[in-house]
């Protein structure tokens, strides 16, 4: 995934020196991605290539795992995975097979133990159905309050769960009960697993930059920074932080274009979906002291940031830039604050 210099694990709450990185797994392959029985020639290549393309920025040594027991799935016809993977009789075209066989061995391999069980859950009012242990892996550990995504394929019919965060109802012991957790289908799903990470978790403010190069990959982020900085506590600001970076990361760029660049279409769009964005003023650019608080320096460049993002009227703002060339039309995120000079 994209990132951007200076953000790797930085604290930037200004409290502490922390330079943790997250370093358990949070994606779990559910075995249903090994499923190829009905794939031939070109059909399987592709599935093939899907699993890859979704392996291979998580397939870190830390940030993906897989369960024991896939070795032992008949991915195709009267073949188990392990012998799939690693026989040129398995079944699966040279390349592909290779490459495969790299990313998973760049995956933790998890033991299960007995909260892994898999027992019959559903989603919403649909079916009940026996999870495969990836999946019940997945839940057992979101169960505890850890943020968890399942990877499932495209290609993955059973279960036919959409991408996205998902409430799911297991079978326990004690009767049910509902956990939430993410689905991982197609490489553009991931910033949202990191972002409701960000919420679910409620990650603390000296390790939030930790997973912003993942949540908003569009985006790049100045090493001035403070989180500390906002009027408003951090628990106050992070659900409006994560919705606008998400919105800047996803809608800014396009929406500049659409609209031709009429900054008052650009406000009521993103006004339609809850935020309040604006450019400086004239009043604001024509004050020497005040334009100059919006310049930013960013890996051996000055940007200005000339647009905001505000929390509440009086308080609480976050400043970009418009997108720039030199990195691929990204959007500099230069200063959070309670309120500059205009």
């Amino acid at each position: 995934m994209p990132g951007a210099a200076g953000r790797n694990g930085q604290d930037l709450s200004g409290d502490t020196s922390a330079t943790e990185v997250d370093a358990d797994y949070r994606v779990v392959v559910g075995e249903e991605c090994f499923d190829w029985r009905s794939l031939t020639g070109s059909g399987l290549r592709d599935a093939l290539d899907t699993l890859a393309e979704l392996l291979q920025p998580l397939a870190d040594g830390r940030t993906a795992a897989f369960m024991e027991p896939a070795y032992d799935t008949e991915c195709r016809p009267s073949v188990a995975l392990i012998d799939a993977l690693y026989s040129p009789d398995g079944g699966l075209p040279h390349d592909e097979r290779v490459r495969l066989q790299q990313l998973l061995n760049k995956c933790r391999r998890v033991e299960p133990d007995e909260a892994d069980l898999p027992q019959p859950v559903r989603v919403a009012d649909g079916p009940w159905r026996e999870p495969s242990w990836g999946i019940a892996h997945a839940l057992a550990r979101a169960a505890t309050g850890r943020a968890m995504s399942c990877l499932l394929v495209p290609y993955a019919m059973e279960p036919d769960w959409s991408s996205g965060w998902l409430t799911v109802t297991r079978t326990t012991e004690a009767g049910h009960d509902e956990v939430k957790v993410h689905v991982l289908r197609l490489p553009e799903d991931a910033p949202d697993f990191w972002r409701g990470l960000l919420i679910h978790e409620h990650v603390p403010a000296e390790r939030f930059f930790t997973f912003t190069q993942d949540a908003f990959p569009l985006l790049l982020f100045a090493d001035s920074l403070r989180l500390h900085h906002f009027k408003g506590t951090y628990a106050d600001v992070l659900p409006w932080l994560v919705q606008l970076l998400g919105a800047l990361n996803d809608h800014f760029i396009r929406t500049l274009a659409d609209c031709g660049g009429d900054q008052k279409q650009v406000i009521r769009r993103f006004g339609a979906l809850g935020l309040d964005i604006s450019p400086e003023s004239p009043n604001t650019k024509k004050n020497v002291k005040a334009w100059e608080q919006r310049k930013v320096h960013y890996d051996g460049g000055t940007y200005r940031c000339e647009w905001h993002g505000k929390r509440l009227w009086d308080r609480d703002r976050v400043h970009f830039s418009l997108p720039i060339p030199a990195y691929d039309d990204r959007i500099l995120v230069g200063i959070f604050v309670g309120h500059l000079a205009t």
